[in-house]
């Protein structure tokens, strides 16, 4: 009886109510913020806070969740360039606390990809060249585009940037800077990534790869 009772308890209800208020209060903040996408699929979940910048230039699938303090970038201009840039986010992706993705030209990740907590995706980076000036008063450098395959995994604090396509159903390990290609069926891990295992087709198995993926011997 006694537990009966706290369930109904008046800072149990309070409780209650303004979790319903904050659910209630980030549909509302997400639908005014998801209108403004260029394309939107159905049942995304926006955890405020977040920071959506330039949202015109991003596409979102269905059942995309951004986690809290996630920011999305696009960048229109730079010094004297400008750019077309878009974000691309498919179908079941997950994004992490703290994500930072930018773009100038595109970012795209693919279906069911999950990032951990404060991984950064750049298509981007500052020039240096010109010891004349100060680094944030150099030129944009933009390489390439960035795409993550489906269902792949980007650990925590993993960093990806230049022009680098990241194959289906990697795994990329925590703190790693990826800034070459992955091939699919990949283990990369370290700064900057190297592949330490692929998956064989032919053996059915995950096997250990030297640091250009090719198979080596041993099965594990």
């Amino acid at each position: 009886m006694k537990k009966l009772v706290n369930l109904f308890s008046p800072a149990v209800l309070i409780g209650r109510i303004l979790i319903v208020f904050e659910n209630t209060l980030n549909r509302i903040k997400a639908r005014a913020v998801l209108s403004k996408f260029k394309s939107v699929g159905k049942d995304n979940y926006l955890q405020w806070p977040v920071k959506i910048d330039n949202p015109r230039y991003m596409t979102l699938g269905n059942n995309v969740k951004i986690s809290w303090h996630g920011w999305l970038l696009c960048i229109e201009s730079y010094g004297d360039r400008f750019f077309e840039p878009q974000i691309i986010i498919h179908d079941n992706a997950y994004i992490g606390n703290s994500c930072h993705i930018v773009a100038c030209r595109k970012v795209e990740v693919g279906k069911s990809v999950m990032l951990a907590d404060k991984c950064y995706l750049s298509d981007n980076l500052h020039a240096y060249e010109d010891v004349t000036l100060p680094i944030i008063h150099n030129p944009m450098k933009v390489p390439g585009e960035i795409v993550i395959g489906d269902h792949s995994w980007l650990g925590e604090n993993v960093c990806v940037f230049g022009d680098v396509k990241i194959g289906k159903h990697c795994v990329v390990g925590a703190g790693s800077v990826v800034m070459e290609s992955i091939p699919d069926y990949s283990v990369a891990v370290g700064s900057p990534a190297r592949i330490i295992k692929r998956y064989n087709p032919e053996t059915q198995t995950w096997q250990k790869t030297d640091k250009d993926g090719n198979f080596l011997a041993k099965v594990i």
